[in-house]
């Protein structure tokens, strides 16, 4: 079961809360360092060290930054690890090494989509012992932090002028800065472009039973039916993860029956439920969601995705709908996975094929990890990780095993199939047709957990649970916008730049701001737009120094 958090992060958490969370924090660190020793030393005479150090270093202490940290030695917190990312991180960390000097120690905190990373570092953040580093989705997801955190905005680096100087402005998908721009202002560095709404198929199963390939939604709804007269499990939906596999569900259905301006209208939670048609939309979604999650694999409910991904490489089961991250865990389990080209699907030496999920394929849905850096001690280390990471040089070696890079310019350097495949249709999508997942990074934290909470409820007691799931939707959606609205009086509230927003839609707060009690100086202004039209004339002699290094920018 999700576990329930009794707090929002747009709120704060109690000072017992924090404590109690960074204890547990220290616990878990503890039992992995003697886990650790245990598994990997012999016999020995010499005195036992505090720390286990390898390609990802874990200590007994939290791992904070502190004026006692080495200054060559960058702290960056993660959910990253094994087969999501850990393969990305091995490769990034020595090309860390080798071209800034710095030696990158990761923490990771499992849990999927940062399930539990995201409440240990606004835990460390609101104690006052931020890490350098962390890991954190563009969407809204930020202005969480922002919210939570003792000294707001301030707590965090301004990276729009260092992105500016670094090229990113010029250079990357502009739909990609906006998902993380708050009217103008970055606060996070983008390092790769994951695409969600993606369904992963068993081509190979779906051959045995001489069935299509389900490029629309009616296809797979026949394919859903077919498989299970002939006695095959069709679906693994899990539910190890807390609900998130839930939502990468509903979500994905409810783009292909809405399309993307009413999915970013839930993102801010402006989307109207008093609308006819937007209540025949939800109820059509929620209606296919329980058709779908009754044809799922018995024992869902303790899976995790690495698990039901198993399952289908396997043959186990035809379908999962998840993020193309799932594509990258292949990698780590040796199995290839092809774009949905007929040369591919009527392949027979290929299994698992992965497409936009039926009726979605003219839209995108970003997912994007970045980089957090709080103002600290060790912030000029922090921002010299974020530079070559970012850089094109960096992003060669990130992204070879780790989603796609966001570089308009980018080459096929691989290492799966269907990454190259994703990462020309990140270039050719529509500026209309993107959308920020909802279920990584595009609803705040709280919302988030009461999302994930109440559709694997649902999932769980199916039919009857109708009702308190679509009261939670409700709910949730008015605490999304009201949290925008505080972001709104920050100067935050929307996604975009002024005059461009993400996906060209503005929340109505922007447009008409009195209607909602703001100040009309916050339609399209902030702190940051003199940055953003003349980053060069505002750059201050710390940023300008930040790193002589250029990395390559082709």
């Amino acid at each position: 079961m999700k576990r329930k958090y009794r707090y929002s992060l747009a709120k704060g958490l109690t000072s017992t809360q924090i404590a109690v969370i960074v204890a547990v924090i220290v616990i878990v660190i503890i039992i992995g360092v003697i886990a650790g020793f245990v598994l990997t030393k012999g016999p020995s005479t010499t005195p036992v060290t505090t720390t286990v150090t390898s390609t990802f270093t874990t200590t007994t202490t939290i791992p904070t930054t502190t004026t006692s940290t080495p200054s060559n030695t960058v702290v960056f917190y993660t959910w990253w690890g094994g087969g999501d990312g850990g393969q990305a991180l091995s490769q990034i960390i020595p090309a860390v090494k080798q071209y800034t000097g710095l030696q990158m120690q990761t923490y990771s905190i499992p849990g999927a989509g940062g399930t539990n990373a995201k409440y240990a570092i606004l835990a460390l953040i609101q104690a006052g012992k931020p890490p350098a580093a962390f890991q954190v989705h563009y969407g809204p997801e930020m202005i969480s932090y922002v919210e939570a955190a003792p000294n707001g905005i301030h707590t965090f680096v301004n990276m729009t002028p260092y992105l500016a100087q670094w090229g990113l402005l010029n250079n990357a998908v502009y739909a990609v800065l906006q998902a993380g721009a708050y009217n103008g202002t970055l606060l996070s560095v983008p390092i790769n472009v994951h695409r969600g709404a993606v369904l992963y198929v068993n081509t190979q199963l779906l051959r045995e039973y001489n069935l299509p390939f389900p490029y629309n939604f009616s296809t797979l709804v026949y394919d859903t039916v077919q498989l299970a007269n002939h006695g095959v499990s069709p679906w693994i939906i899990p539910g190890g993860d807390g609900g998130w596999d839930q939502f990468n569900v509903w979500e994905d259905i409810f783009l292909y029956l809405a399309g993307p301006q009413m999915y970013n209208e839930l993102i801010y939670g402006t989307l109207n439920f008093n609308n006819p048609m937007v209540q025949k939309i939800i109820n059509e979604t929620n209606y296919w969601f329980l058709n779908f999650t009754s044809y799922n694999y018995p024992g869902w409910q303790s899976m995790s995705w690495e698990q039901g991904f198993a399952l289908l490489a396997q043959g186990k089961v035809a379908f999962q709908a998840n993020g193309n991250w799932v594509t990258n865990y292949a990698s780590y389990i040796n199995i290839s996975v092809y774009p949905p080209l007929p040369q591919y699907i009527n392949n027979s030496s290929v299994s698992v094929v992965e497409t936009p999920f039926p009726g979605t394929q003219h839209y995108y849905a970003l997912v994007i990890d970045t980089i957090g850096i709080p103002v600290g001690p060790q912030e000029q280390q922090a921002l010299q990780l974020a530079h070559f990471w970012s850089s094109y040089q960096g992003q060669e070696v990130w992204t070879k095993y780790k989603a796609v890079t966001y570089y308009k310019n980018g080459t096929d350097w691989y290492a799966q199939p269907a990454q190259w495949y994703d990462y020309q249709q990140l270039i050719n999508t529509s500026e209309q047709n993107f959308v920020y997942q909802l279920s990584d990074g595009g609803v705040f934290d709280d919302v988030f957990a009461q999302i994930d909470s109440g559709l694997l409820t649902l999932q769980q007691v199916g039919k009857i649970g109708l009702s308190a799931w679509n009261s939670t939707l409700v709910s949730s959606m008015q605490q999304e916008q009201s949290e925008w609205l505080a972001a709104a009086k920050l100067g935050l509230g929307y996604l975009g730049f002024p005059g461009h927003p993400f996906a060209g839609y503005y929340p109505p707060w922007v447009t008409n701001p009195s209607a909602y009690g703001l100040n009309t100086n916050t339609r399209q202004t902030s702190n940051s737009t003199i940055l953003f039209l003349l980053p060069f004339l505002a750059l201050s002699p710390a940023i300008a120094n930040i790193d002589k290094k250029y990395y390559l920018l082709k």
